[in-house]
């Protein structure tokens, strides 16, 4: 980190926490200092010591939590380089967990023009994803138009983004509030080496507005679902740590909601943690549809914020249990 860049985040820190002194009636010094300790005793993150609440914590509270440093100790502990690859490239990713991807899909680069424009008059509308986005940056629909020049206009430009193209999903009624995105379910799992998986923790991630992404960088809200019965069991948590029952822009209350197919979301992924057990530490994305379940992406540095921020916390210490039994 260099100096202009260490500046900045210390006195983002500085701005923070006089903000979570104000609210907690605490001097910000005390805070100030609270925070350092956290981040050298426990390697917390300023978002997790203030949208996660982490600053409430105790010290033997602190200890059992994944943070952000922990969760870059596990990974490097127990997900091996050499397969990593499947999770950061969407068209190996799709082919290797083929059987777990149903939908139509296309890597630009792969294809011919031809190709392209009978995928397009296929289905008319697809989503687009560049190949090296982060948080659902550049993700976007395409229409089908009977235009030749055009096609071959927006072909080019799709081969120097490099991106992949996707049938359009159509998710579960139950699934939908109110909102553009398809919303799904970020299911945390941990495999050890003999291939035995286990679910460690799972969120509904529920998008907000227009956006066609569910994250919390787009607005989205996380819910806790409950590992046994596959019911909402938390309130709902934003990027900035605004916490609510009730998901923005609708009426739904989400405490109690059930996912719908649940039993085949806990099967596709433990399934699925089985089959590259090298990376034991994997976030995978869920979609529902009507009759059936399916990956859009695993993610080999699953977000902890996922695992700390949301319902119930003390991740680091029941990943050990489960890794190093």
């Amino acid at each position: 980190m260099n100096i202009g860049i260490a500046v900045n985040y210390f006195k983002r820190i500085y701005s923070e926490v006089t903000e979570l002194s104000r609210q907690t009636g605490y001097n910000r010094f005390y805070h100030l200092w609270d925070y350092l300790t956290a981040f050298v005793r426990h390697g917390a993150h300023i978002d997790q010591y203030i949208a996660g609440g982490f600053w409430s914590y105790s010290n033997p509270q602190r200890s059992k939590c994944l943070t952000h440093y922990r969760r870059l100790a596990l990974e490097k502990k127990y997900n091996n380089p050499a397969d990593v690859h499947y999770f950061k490239n969407k068209p190996e990713f799709n082919r290797f967990f083929s059987d777990f991807v149903h939908r139509g899909w296309l890597w630009i680069r792969e294809a011919t023009f031809e190709e392209f424009k009978a995928f397009l008059e296929r289905y008319r509308t697809v989503i687009v994803k560049p190949m090296d986005g982060k948080q659902g940056d550049g993700i976007r629909k395409l229409d089908f138009v009977d235009d030749e020049a055009e096609l071959h206009r927006v072909f080019d430009a799709l081969v120097k983004e490099n991106v992949i193209v996707e049938e359009l999903i159509v998710q579960h009624p139950e699934m939908v509030f109110g909102n553009k995105s398809v919303n799904t379910i970020r299911v945390l799992t941990a495999c050890r080496p003999d291939g035995k998986a286990r679910i460690m923790k799972a969120f509904l991630r529920a998008g907000v507005g227009d956006t066609l992404v569910d994250n919390t960088a787009t607005g989205g809200y996380y819910y806790e679902v409950d590992l046994e019965h596959g019911i909402v069991s938390s309130e709902g948590i934003s990027k900035d740590g605004t916490r609510v029952f009730i998901h923005p822009q609708t009426d739904i209350v989400m405490l109690g909601f059930k996912v719908p197919l649940w039993d085949q979301v806990v099967k596709m992924c433990v399934d699925a943690a089985g089959r590259l057990p090298r990376v034991a530490l994997v976030g995978w994305d869920v979609a529902i549809s009507q009759d059936h379940v399916q990956l859009i992406e695993g993610n080999n540095s699953a977000d902890y914020i996922g695992y700390e921020f949301v319902g119930s916390n003390g991740y680091y210490e029941k990943i050990k249990a489960f890794m190093e039994p």
